[in-house]
């Protein structure tokens, strides 16, 4: 008997070791909660803290609540009694037992869960719903309605971890619906988190539909962080049909441009890149030098026009200078020109005058020799076809003007040359006197014999 009853023994001693060990290797959850009063001079709201313990995991999780949702609880109770109270979740109900002392309490949680909460989350579509996550969703308050309402709105959310994910990131049904209606049909949860984290509105997503964009989440966020709103999608769309890229939009944004600017552009220039309508509006190109140059019959690309604008060629000498020029010249041209001071009224006296000289390096070495157009007049109207710009830059510099060179052309000598006429004015021979050697029945002497008799006194 004493083997018997000894052998009995150990065994149920070792039954108990190895339930024991079950239960450390197992432990049974623990609930708990923990009421902390609220900031000052709000009255009717407490801070609800829940806890689950299990094993070495905790997890918890507070939140501002009425404490008229805490059923059986009352203010009075907050300054120091026993308590037990009730919290109903779609998950299950929370049995609070526990006391409060000067406005703080704790205590366990018994956790009843709802026998039809898993089953109505597999109805609403949910896959993956398990039993021993109904006190996280209590306690979370996790409700049907929510779960309904995201999985209807997109069929991106497949699992409860999806509902709570989005809704700890402040999407809720009506915001899933739209991104789901304006972005393409393999948006991902990930993806609308991160729509709704930068803070896109649905507005950017219409604007961006609106105008034919089909771009993807990182695109859409990326312009919304550049500041790209509706509007200025709205705006630019039908001035840039080329623009279908998120990274034109943001170009175009930073570097300013707008639309009333694109659809000038086009209205002068036709179609442009990107890179060339923020190179135009970098170096303040407006459309009317643009539109200018192409009136004219230059080269109206980017880099020429650009150039004018660099050297402050406005549209109306382009204008103006094409007109005097009277065919096409280029933009380097027409900056020579400007940066050398020759105006347009100044080349069309020139070209008015009929003098061969309406290249931009002729007119430059007039301009800047300060030729009076008279003088070219003159040599035109005394048919002195040989006379070149050079010629009549020495006339000018040795002092001889229109009228003295009228005057010879009438005395006679319309066939003397650049140097004979210099000459003449350089030894003070006038048309008067060899007007008076005529008179005097010396005939018509050469511009030699002129000028040895003025020389001799004669």
């Amino acid at each position: 008997m004493r083997s018997i009853t000894r052998t009995s023994f150990l065994l149920v001693l070792a039954a108990g070791l190895f339930a024991a060990v079950l239960s450390a290797t197992d432990p049974e959850p623990e609930y708990s909660w923990r009421i902390l009063p609220h900031v000052i001079g709000v009255s009717d709201t407490v801070q609800l803290i829940l806890t689950r313990h299990e094993g070495s995991d905790t997890m918890t999780y507070g939140v501002s609540v009425p404490l008229s949702s805490l059923e059986g609880l009352e203010r009075s109770d907050l300054w120091g009694s026993a308590v037990s109270f009730r919290i109903r979740r779609d998950a299950g109900l929370l049995l609070c037992k526990g006391s409060f002392l000067l406005g703080v309490g704790s205590g366990r949680i018994e956790f009843q869960p709802d026998p039809h909460f898993a089953s109505d989350l597999r109805e609403a579509g949910l896959r993956d719903v398990r039993d021993d996550q109904l006190f996280e969703l209590a306690i979370a308050n996790f409700r049907i309605s929510t779960a309904r309402e995201l999985r209807s709105a997109c069929r991106c959310v497949e699992t409860v971890d999806d509902v709570m994910q989005l809704t700890n990131h402040g999407v809720d049904g009506h915001y899933l619906r739209q991104v789901a209606r304006l972005l393409p049909a393999t948006l991902t949860v990930e993806e609308i988190k991160e729509l709704k984290d930068h803070g896109v509105d649905t507005s950017l997503l219409e604007a961006l539909r609106a105008g034919g964009y089909q771009l993807s989440v990182r695109s859409v966020v990326e312009l919304h962080d550049h500041g790209v709103n509706p509007q200025f999608v709205r705006d630019l769309s039908p001035q840039f049909a080329t623009a279908r890229d998120a990274n034109d939009l943001i170009a175009l944004h930073d570097h300013g441009v707008t639309a009333e600017f694109v659809r000038k552009l086009r209205e002068s220039r036709g179609t442009l890149t990107t890179d060339q309508i923020i190179e135009l509006h970098d170096h303040g190109v407006g459309a009317e030098l643009v539109r200018s140059a192409s009136e004219a019959g230059m080269d109206a690309s980017v880099p020429p026009v650009v150039a004018l604008q660099d050297h402050g060629v406005d549209p109306q000498f382009v204008h103006d200078m094409a007109e005097a020029l009277s065919r096409r010249a280029t933009a380097d041209e027409l900056i020579r020109l400007h940066d050398h001071g020759v105006s347009p009224e100044f080349a069309k006296r020139v070209a008015k005058s009929g003098f061969a000289a309406l290249t931009a390096d002729l007119l430059i070495k007039l301009h800047e020799h300060g030729v009076p157009v008279d003088l070219m007049e003159q040599v035109v109207h005394s048919h002195r076809a040989s006379f070149s710009t050079d010629d009549v830059i020495r006339l000018h510099e040795h002092g001889v003007d229109a009228g003295y060179l009228g005057s010879f052309d009438a005395a006679g000598y319309s066939t003397a040359s650049t140097d004979e006429i210099i000459q003449l004015h350089d030894h003070g021979v006038t048309a008067d006197y060899a007007r008076r050697m005529q008179a005097e029945g010396f005939g018509t002497l050469t511009v030699n014999q002129l000028i040895k008799m003025k020389d001799h006194g004669v």
